[in-house]
């Protein structure tokens, strides 16, 4: 049955109202008293009856019949003669003044207009940020499978999507698209009632699921249940029956578990692209990825600027890693942009996780807060769940199934509850790159489970206790029993240890259990080498140190923590103080336990140490302790390492031959790879590499030298470790620089200044600096050299790093000579043949003495006996076989071509002696300028003639 009046019809069953065949949007009270006056068309409803129809058993005011009249007459409009369709009679109530007739059309056949279930959609949003591909996909699933349920953790934009989704599509169906929140839902046994509401249809408590599929069966709609994991089994049996039976109807759902049901076909939205560490740096610009677009978006909504400067989107980027790429958590945090700054929001998520940050008012209550948003998750779990969910909390990036049984507790089925819940979308699968499984949680599930276990101290210290000590036993079951160098790859064992380990750590050091603590750095340290984290080994071994207990005194973790704490020292800034005292208290623990290994790994770690600060002479002696640590031990990976420090030890003190002859040994192709593992001594390794190239190239073997150098940054770049990348692409570059192939320096060179600057390694950085103004020296490019080099000294000196100061010394004294500044240029010469004798960086002292003959021959007068240092130069270059600098000697000695020197036969002649022993064909920059000059002196003329 039906009423029609006016352009009007009203359906009581459907309570539906039409205005020319298009729905009228009517509340629900108002339909009831529209109603009460369409039964009695023409007479006067009483107030009295008007309120006991719309508010049956409430006692309402007049005030609010009144508010409710008012707003129905709105909605009516006004008669064709201009009069309202409801009229006041004073007195006595309201009155419908036009006829109203019946309507027996069966409301089932007729077609529900698209337009007028348009209206029941919620409005799109307006800025859609990462999705639009999402939208596309889901919209052909649909149309192909006819279900798809869109299943993901709360805050992806599961809602968003299939809003988007239900407006692109709400064409395509006769009776339009309904969208269903079943949020508000509380009992599944209400959910077909709900549904029936919106068609405007009734269905009675017996026959609910029936005659909504009856009626449904003739239509061509789209239904769109968002938020069903609450009612998941109650949503799931509907959905089932409706697919089966209404073919014309499209389902499509948003919820945090599959309904696993038949016909269902499941969308896993993912969350929004999250920008890698090293993005930025290639050809995508950062702010192309979309979770640093929403960023951007929602934080110039909130008052921030528009764009984001290089640095500041940086900053976006790692707080869209923070937060897992979450859609609302990104919005959330964006919305502070504008008060704090974004590094500042990133301060504020260190600090304290924004659970409780504000969104929208207008949200749905459980979007307005992260919080909010985990609650709602949170409740829908059974006790184990829940007491599963938090405790899993303690755990900092991916944990395994063992690590959540250890820290949970044996008593609960943990595996199969962990399978439940990342079913429900709150723990996610983690592959491994050996294809174990892993599990985490997103940063804001897991703040959520810390915020719920801090109101439970008990169970909080209880989880972080399991948690720690079952990460100490994991390391010392990985660790123990092996040499401290022989520890590596663990992260590519335990891809999930660094975070976990942390965690530990805090939890140990701040009120936990210190004895563990200490027990959990020894056998981490190595790890935290391994992954250049220098600055946290030192940090921790240091703690360590301060409060090691009685019973671990002596021990080998007391020497391996003392061992990390001295290696680390060597790099950390204002870390030295220590390095010391920690490597003598190391030291002395292994020898009173008779370890000669470790004996052999501290003495590597003190070489480099005091090399590094400029003491090539105790690194001598330091070579022949190792060397007399060594004996005993037969192990090859040791006769390398030995063999690497003895010859670093030759090569700075000049000796290039003895240092060869070591190399040869330990850097053969097929020798040992050795202790190639922990930063000391793949440190030594690399040295030892680039340390042979210069040697080679000192002694005429240019093209094995560049070949050797070549290999070293190979091997050093394969590592993936700061310090020997640097190392090795300072000297190689040096080594291209001496060689003459000036295009192969400077991309060295440059890329030196890359990896120095991404690290923060400002001392390298200079050396990059130094590097090319050595080689504008080198190229004729005097004035633009000497400031570099000057520029890359002070920062050097300022940074306490002593390698390469002598050699940029020597450039600079070179570039000096080359502009003119003859006198400051001897100075700042024996200034770096100073520094060589008192540091004993004797490398290049040979090369220095025959630059002080040039400088202070090109001052004086061409004769004959003013060559006379310039030989001597030569024949000491001769006596240490180093004929590459032999060569250069001869070479500054006779730069000016046309000079009365370079007819000297004396010159000419020990140049073309000099090239001949350099034996087979090797390409350097200095033997073609000497061909060059010997074609024009007298001897190479001669030659030609004869």
């Amino acid at each position: 049955m039906a009423f029609r009046f006016g352009p009007f019809r009203i359906v009581p069953a459907e309570r539906v109202v039409e205005k020319h065949g298009e729905r009228v949007q009517i509340g629900s009270r108002a339909f009831d008293l529209l109603l009460v006056l369409v039964e009695n068309s023409g007479e006067v409803v009483s107030k009295k009856q008007l309120t006991s129809r719309a508010w049956p058993d409430t006692v309402v005011d007049e005030v609010s019949l009144r508010v409710h009249i008012s707003g129905l007459r709105k909605t009516l409009g006004k008669t064709p003669l201009g009069t309202p369709y409801i009229t006041n009679v004073s007195g006595r109530g309201y009155m419908l003044v036009v006829p109203a007739e019946r309507d027996d059309a069966p409301p089932q056949l007729r077609p529900v207009r698209a337009a007028a279930m348009a209206a029941s959609l919620p409005p799109r949003l307006f800025r859609m940020v990462g999705r639009d591909q999402c939208v596309r996909e889901v919209e052909a699933l649909l149309g192909e499978t006819r279900f798809v349920s869109i299943v993901g953790v709360g805050g992806l934009g599961k809602t968003t999507v299939a809003v988007a989704v239900a407006h692109e599509l709400r064409e395509r169906f006769d009776d339009g698209a309904f969208f269903v929140d079943l949020a508000s839902v509380s009992d599944g046994e209400l959910v077909p009632s709900t549904i029936a509401s919106l068609f405007g249809i009734s269905v009675t408590a017996s026959d609910q699921v029936p005659s909504l599929v009856s009626f449904l069966r003739q239509r061509r709609v789209l239904v769109v249940l968002d938020n069903a994991e609450h009612l998941i089994d109650d949503v799931a049996v509907l959905a089932e029956r409706i697919f089966e039976h209404c073919p014309g109807v499209h389902i499509l759902t948003t919820t945090r578990e599959a309904l696993r049901v038949e016909g269902e076909h499941i969308y896993t939205l993912a969350a929004l692209e999250i920008p890698p560490l090293e993005a930025g740096r290639g050809s995508r610009d950062i702010t192309d990825y979309s979770s640093v677009r929403l960023f951007i978006d929602r934080a110039f909504a909130s008052g921030g600027r528009r764009e984001l400067e290089e640095p500041e989107a940086q900053i976006a980027a790692e707080i869209c890693r923070r937060l897992d790429g979450v859609a609302l958590a990104i919005e959330l945090a964006a919305g502070r942009a504008a008060t704090h700054g974004v590094a500042g929001v990133l301060d504020l998520l260190d600090r304290r996780f924004g659970l409780h940050w504000q969104g929208r008012r207008t949200a749905l209550p459980r979007h307005q807060t992260l919080a909010a948003l985990h609650d709602w998750s949170y409740n829908l779990l059974d006790d184990d769940e829940k007491l599963v969910l938090r405790r899993v909390g303690c755990f900092a990036g991916p944990f395994t199934n063992e690590a959540a049984r250890t820290v949970v507790g044996d008593q609960w089925p943990v595996t199969r509850i962990i399978d439940a819940l990342s079913e429900k979308s709150l723990v996610s699968r983690v592959v491994g790159p050996d294809g174990r499984i892993a599990y985490r949680l997103a940063e804001t599930t897991r703040a959520y489970c810390v915020d719920k276990l801090r109101t439970a101290p008990d169970e909080q210290t209880k989880v972080s206790a399991a948690h720690a000590l079952y990460y100490t036993e994991l390391l010392e079951g990985l660790v123990g029993g092996r040499d401290f160098f022989r520890v590596t790859g663990l992260t590519a064992i335990k891809p999930e240890l660094l975070g976990n380990i942390r965690q530990a750590l805090e939890w140990c050091f701040n009120g936990g259990d210190t004895k563990l603590g200490v027990r959990l750095v020894a056998s981490s340290v190595p790890l935290l080498l391994e992954l250049s984290l220098l600055a946290e080994c030192h940090s921790w071994a240091s703690l360590a140190v301060e409060v090691m207990p009685p019973e671990l005194v002596g021990t080998l973790q007391d020497a391996t923590i003392n061992q990390a704490l001295a290696i680390s020292g060597i790099i950390v800034r204002d870390a030295q103080g220590k390095v010391k005292q920690a490597f003598a208290r190391a030291l002395e623990i292994a020898r009173a336990l008779q370890h000669k290994r470790l004996e052999l790994d501290i003495l590597a770690g003190m070489n480099i140490f005091v090399m590094r600060a400029g003491d090539c002479y105790a690194g001598s002696e330091l070579a022949i302790e190792c060397e007399q640590a060594g004996q005993g031990i037969n192990d090859g990976d040791v006769r390398a390492l030995v063999s690497w420090i003895k010859g670093i030890a030759y090569s700075y003190a000049g000796e290039c031959g003895a240092a060869i002859r070591c190399f040869e040994l330990g850097c053969a192709q097929d020798a040992p790879p050795g202790l190639d593992l922990n930063l000391v001594v793949f440190t030594q390794r690399i040295r030892a590499i680039v340390q042979y190239a210069r040697c080679l190239m000192v002694q005429g073997s240019a093209s094995l030298a560049k070949r050797t150098a070549a290999r070293a940054v190979q091997d050093a770049t394969a590592y993936g470790h700061p310090i020997p990348r640097c190392i090795a692409l300072a000297y190689a570059a040096s080594t291209y620089i001496w060689k003459g192939d000036w295009d192969d320096a400077i991309s060295l060179a440059d890329e030196l200044a890359t990896v120095s600057q991404q690290h923060s390694l400002t001392a390298f950085h200079a050396v990059s600096t130094g590097l090319k103004g050595e080689l504008d020296v080198r190229r004729g490019l005097p004035s633009e050299g000497i400031r570099q080099l000057r520029e890359a000294l002070a920062i050097m000196t300022a940074e306490n790093h002593h390698h390469m100061v002598v050699s940029f010394l020597a450039a600079l004294a070179e570039g000096l000579a080359d502009t003119g500044e003859h006198a400051e240029a001897l100075v700042t010469l024996a200034r770096a043949m100073a520094r060589a004798e008192e540091s004993g960086e004797m490398f290049q002292m040979v090369d220095m003495v025959g630059l002080k003959a040039s400088i202070e021959l090109s001052t004086g007068p061409h004769e004959a006996a003013s060559i006379v240092p310039v030989m001597e130069a030569l024949a000491l270059a001769r006596k240490e076989n180093a004929l590459t600098l032999e060569l250069r000697i001869a070479l500054r000695a006779v730069r000016d071509e046309q000079s009365a020197v370079v007819q000297s036969s004396q010159l000419a002649q020990e140049i073309k002696s000099i090239i001949s022993r350099f034996g087979s064909v090797q390409d350097t920059q200095d033997l073609r300028i000497a061909g060059a000059i010997l074609s024009k002196s007298r001897i190479g003329r001669d030659a030609a003639a004869g």
